[in-house]
């Protein structure tokens, strides 16, 4: 007995662009909305959905066309989180996508929300609205005037991934498993504050990630530094952790 009430920014299978209407969902079941065009500008960032009791909301998109990037159709999604715990300041990390790099896609919740990147004002959105902003650098320091979801298009050559960004007040943690399932190349990004960045180890070897690997996030004044690390696979083979 979870009512859903949907307003698609765009046109939907079945419901037209800016019309509200309701799912009735029972515990365990889903509801699927499907953009009715394939056109990335008819997708459905700043739909908004309510509800009366808990839900989670998975978004995700198919066959995403890797032009410019060369070429390749993968499959980005991601769970999101509610409005309530959305921040207004956020570190993105470059992954290895070909040129043009990584983006991030940040949509506002409330209206006259402003974006700065590494310390200058980019723009000014409304809620609902999405701003497209290259990361453009090894990392980008964001801030919204209001409280945003910041979405990040990042991959290797042209294959793409995406992934929503936690704000930096709620990210991170003492300690972090992977798990190596490939032999492909396999890196990590670690950002961290000043102070902290001399204090990595990685299966108890303090060698593997050191202080010299990092730089400043641009922006933070040398508050914040990140880092890209490579684990080769001569020393972490496939399916070790």
């Amino acid at each position: 007995n979870t009512t859903v009430t949907i307003t698609p920014s765009n046109a939907i299978v079945g419901h037209a662009a800016g019309v509200p209407f309701n799912v009735l969902l029972q515990e365990g079941q889903t509801y699927s909305a499907t953009a009715a065009s394939g056109l990335a500008a008819q997708h459905l960032q700043g739909s908004r959905v309510t509800s009366n009791n808990p839900i989670a909301i998975t978004v995700k998109d198919d066959l995403l066309n890797g032009a410019p990037f060369g070429g390749c159709s993968d499959l980005g999604g991601d769970q999101i989180v509610p409005v309530n715990l959305l921040g207004t300041e956020y570190i993105a990390m470059s992954g290895f996508l070909n040129a043009p790099g990584d983006q991030l896609f940040i949509t506002a919740a409330q209206n006259g929300t402003s974006i700065t990147k590494n310390g200058v004002l980019v723009t000014t959105i409304n809620a609902g609205q999405t701003y497209q902003l290259p990361i453009a650098g090894a990392s980008a320091y964001v801030q919204t005037s209001a409280p945003a979801y910041v979405w990040q298009m990042s991959g290797f050559g042209c294959e793409i991934g995406m992934d929503l960004i936690p704000p930096i007040v709620c990210t991170g943690g003492f300690s972090v498993s992977i798990t190596r399932s490939t032999t492909e190349d396999l890196y990590v990004n670690v950002m961290v504050q000043n102070g902290g960045q001399g204090n990595f180890t990685v299966n108890g070897s303090n060698a593997v990630i050191t202080a010299g690997m990092f730089t400043p996030v641009p922006g933070t004044a040398g508050q914040w530094l990140s880092a890209q690390v490579s684990l080769p696979v001569a020393q972490y083979p496939q399916n070790t952790s």
